[in-house]
């Protein structure tokens, strides 16, 4: 659930700076920014999850399905979580993580890249 809230996140993202891009500069430069963004999600992600990859297990943690109804729900609906019949579940928080990371970094990234678009909107 996160992982889709992240890409819905990056896909308004991109149709923001291809709007703003295709009014103050040409269509060519918007597509460019929109590959720009496409590559640099790609690697970044990769690289993110080789990062969280050397603390974080692939395989996941093993724990105990917690009795609480609530924490269940929210556990299930994270996606870190995946139950098993036999009263435990997987933690696997490795994708997610990695996201989250790259998401922050896109952030600063991005404000630093894209600083003039309030600019030229208002000249």
């Amino acid at each position: 659930m996160i992982a889709v809230i992240i890409f819905f996140i990056h896909i308004i993202f991109a149709v923001i700076v291809f709007s703003k891009t295709y009014q103050s500069d040409s269509l060519m430069q918007a597509i460019l920014n929109i590959a720009f963004i496409i590559i640099l999600f790609s690697v970044g992600w990769v690289v993110s999850d080789l990062v969280v990859g050397l603390i974080i297990s692939s395989n996941g943690y093993v724990i105990e399905i917690p009795v609480n109804k609530f924490l269940q729900f929210l556990l299930k609906t994270s996606g870190f979580f995946i139950p098993n019949n036999n009263g435990t579940g997987v933690l696997q928080p490795k994708d997610t993580i990695s996201l989250i990371i790259l998401t922050v970094i896109e952030i600063f990234f991005y404000r630093f890249f894209f600083k003039n678009f309030d600019n030229t909107a208002k000249s």
